[in-house]
């Protein structure tokens, strides 16, 4: 069974070594802090968790405002995010504001309102009252409250309600949806993210995602070859290898299927067990044997996951989201939207943008828009290219 890759530490590599990537810090910093928020989704072990951890500790140290951290992965109801949220702001105003609403809505139950006291209760209890426990959070908000929220995996929440409730799923994610971008509209910042993406699922179950428009769309892109030569001088720092060499980070570098930090980071580990660094002749070996199998099951299988989900989508998004993958990423070259379109020839606009936002979120293509062209579609990273090159075949270039 192949040995799972860990997860990165972030800006804390090991030892007294540190690598931070400033600029994306800068980008995730003023978002969160001179617009409603961001929404951030991709395939795991990318670094988005951690990236917006670091976020959130840099929010706490440097503003004067309450942030509010919910992994969402494991709920399957808006009224327990709702209840873990007023939990983490349980000597606040806005509670106290909040608890006076309920007390004061005669339509509210006592059972509710007893359970909002407490932060507790079941779940059957307050979900029938979902709806007014939103509408009074959102008019116990006050800008000066100063709060951000971010919820992990927030696709997957909404992806649970939907599954679990088939009858009224898709309008309860709908108003909690809307119910967030109220709340965005009265001041409390969100960052939200998810190792799927919102667009695939709107398509399967029809949901109304003009709620995100107001969120600004995060990536965190591979590191750039200078940045991965800083990052892994870092960790032969950080772990006192003497022996490690400019010759061993160049290879691998060149080696790694992708510049993410945490494909790194395994790569050096497997690279120095034992506390000594590899010999030169051997890296090769051990990426073949050792590192590239676990990367299959790390990382590749996510885009197979992927691809199985879009076949339950409605006609044409299969077809559609097939012929762009053939399109882009065998070329491993930018193309137009231009040609996109030839390509999908008699493709609804609507149709052809929804499957490119969905392999966007999903993790395989990434885009620009240079004011003297139109969009330019590529592969995300070179780790797309690499599944693209494992399922398809061929040699890598």
């Amino acid at each position: 069974m192949a040995t799972p890759i860990p997860p990165h530490y972030g800006t804390m590599v090991t030892g007294e070594a540190r690598y931070a990537r400033k600029s994306l810090d800068d980008e995730f910093d003023s978002v969160m802090t001179s617009t409603n928020g961001g929404m951030l989704f991709g395939l795991r072990r990318i670094g988005k968790s951690t990236e917006a951890n670091a976020c959130v500790e840099r929010l706490r140290r440097q503003h004067p405002q309450t942030v509010i951290y919910q992994d969402a992965q494991g709920c399957a109801s808006e009224t327990k995010l709702l209840l873990d949220m007023l939990k983490q702001l349980a000597r606040s105003s806005l509670v106290t504001r909040l608890t006076q609403l309920v007390a004061d809505d005669n339509a509210i139950s006592a059972t509710v309102r007893d359970a909002l006291k407490k932060f507790a209760g079941r779940d059957s209890d307050i979900q029938a009252y979902r709806e007014p426990l939103m509408d009074a959070m959102e008019r116990s908000i006050e800008s000066s409250d100063q709060i951000v929220l971010v919820i992990d995996e927030f696709p997957w929440l909404c992806r649970n309600i939907v599954e679990c409730d088939a009858k009224d799923g898709a309008r309860r994610v709908d108003v909690l949806l809307a119910a967030l971008r109220k709340w965005r509209a009265k001041g409390l910042r969100m960052l939200v993210l998810g190792s799927i993406g919102m667009a695939g699922l709107a398509r399967r179950h029809r949901l109304e995602l003009s709620h995100l428009n107001d969120l600004v769309r995060l990536e965190v892109p591979p590191l750039q070859r200078d940045e991965a030569e800083e990052f892994v001088e870092c960790l032969a720092k950080g772990a006192h290898l003497e022996d490690w060499t400019r010759e061993h980070t160049q290879r691998l570098i060149e080696e790694s299927a992708a510049w993410y930090t945490s494909i790194l980071q395994y790569g050096f580990q497997r690279l120095t067990l034992g506390g000594r660094a590899a010999p030169i002749a051997r890296v090769s070996e051990i990426f073949a044997d050792k590192i590239r199998p676990n990367l299959d099951s790390a990382f590749l299988e996510q885009f197979d996951r992927r691809v199985a989900f879009y076949r339950q989508l409605e006609a044409p998004l299969p077809d559609l989201v097939s012929r762009l993958l053939e399109a882009i990423v065998s070329t491993g070259a930018p193309v137009e939207y231009q040609d996109l379109c030839k390509t999908t020839e008699g493709a609804d606009d609507s149709d052809l943008g929804d499957a490119l936002t969905i392999l966007r979120e999903d993790g395989f293509l990434t885009m620009r828009a240079p004011r003297e062209q139109g969009q330019i579609w590529r592969p995300a990273s070179t780790l797309v290219t690499e599944w693209w090159r494992q399922r398809r075949g061929g040699r890598r270039k």
